[in-house]
């Protein structure tokens, strides 16, 4: 049986609080922006939210998918809990990574670890330069913030979801499975959901839709023209065109922003996750003690090339002043007192 065939189907969860700000803040004018799959790329998230150059009052939904696949999924995680204009709703991902805290223990499911977890858990190893014991408290409090995220966000003319809806059930029953997990069932039926909301989704990467590195719209229209769905997966580690997307609920416009080159972690590696997942981050942390001393012994080369020696003290100030009298006095005064006169003063 499958990994996802072991989720519990709870009820599909939504937080009424953050659907109230949100709405008000359409109402408003201000902009919602809500963006695709993240997976882990910290980098080329930091660059859309800058690029997306938000005001006070605007706000950024993410639609899961925050971890796994990329080189930090920690540090997306924690990004998204420090930035006080962004909210997020689970995904599958998040799904996986919490059944990995039982109690008071982390028990690593060998499933999720197939499936984009070890680089998750390599990126808090290395987060935590190597301690487990800090590495493990951090990911069970960041367990324990994805649990409580909400499954969905229901607003006036809009629905955010992961993966979507399943056309059987009726809306106001759908489970949380349903709602991490469907593919086909949701966009491939020939009705819209829901006739007076866009649904806005991530999970299922829009090159199945023939729109490899761009949002991909239904072709089933509501009754105000609008399409029945929006497909956000612009897919962050696609081989061709990889970049994440941001649509904005209040003018339609969108913003996509590309993977950074630094971020291109599938041209190093044929595995299916960065390579921060090797040895859970143990491999990386060596690369990046290596990265050190390459970079000390480098500037030690450039300064014996400039003839100067990395033991010797930073040099001394001196202050030049007017000369009075000769560097260099051939008697002593009479008196035997030295002129106050001096030629250069030691600082």
């Amino acid at each position: 049986m499958g990994w996802k065939h072991d989720i519990r189907r709870a009820p599909a969860v939504r937080d009424r609080g953050t659907e109230a700000d949100l709405q008000a803040r359409i109402f408003a004018g201000n902009r919602v922006w809500v963006v695709g799959d993240v997976h882990g790329h910290l980098g080329t998230l930091r660059a859309l939210i800058h690029r997306l150059k938000l005001e006070e009052e605007d706000r950024v939904v993410l639609l899961g998918d925050l971890i796994d696949r990329g080189p930090d999924s920690a540090g997306v995680v924690e990004y998204i809990r420090e930035h006080p204009q962004i909210h997020a709703i689970k995904g599958n991902h998040e799904q996986m990574a919490i059944q990995s805290l039982q109690a008071t223990n982390i028990e690593l499911n060998h499933v999720w670890m197939s499936k984009g977890g070890a680089s998750t858990w390599g990126s808090y190893i290395v987060a935590a330069k190597g301690d487990l014991h800090r590495a493990k408290l951090t990911f069970a409090e960041d367990c324990a913030w994805l649990a409580d995220l909400p499954s969905h966000i229901v607003l006036d003319d809009w629905r955010l979801v992961h993966a979507g809806y399943n056309p059987k059930i009726d809306l106001d029953a759908q489970d949380e499975k349903s709602l991490l997990w469907i593919r086909r069932a949701f966009f491939k039926h020939d009705e819209a959901i829901d006739e007076k909301r866009c649904i806005l989704f991530g999970h299922t990467p829009t090159k199945k839709f023939k729109r490899i590195g761009q949002i991909a719209h239904s072709k089933i229209s509501l009754n105000d023209g609008r399409p029945s769905w929006i497909a956000m997966d612009t897919c962050a580690y696609n081989q061709e065109s990889p970049g994440i997307a941001a649509y904005d609920l209040t003018t339609g416009n969108t913003v996509r922003q590309k993977t950074l080159k630094s971020e291109h972690w599938w041209l190093k590696t044929e595995s299916r996750e960065a390579p921060v997942a090797e040895f859970f981050g143990l491999a990386e942390l060596r690369r990046r003690a290596r990265k050190v001393v390459a970079a000390r012994e480098k500037a030690r080369r450039r300064l014996a090339m400039a003839g100067v020696s990395h033991r010797v003290k930073a040099p001394v100030s001196f202050r030049i002043v007017k000369r009075k009298l000769p560097l260099v006095e051939e008697t002593i005064p009479a008196s035997g007192i030295q002129s106050q006169d001096s030629v250069i003063y030691r600082v």
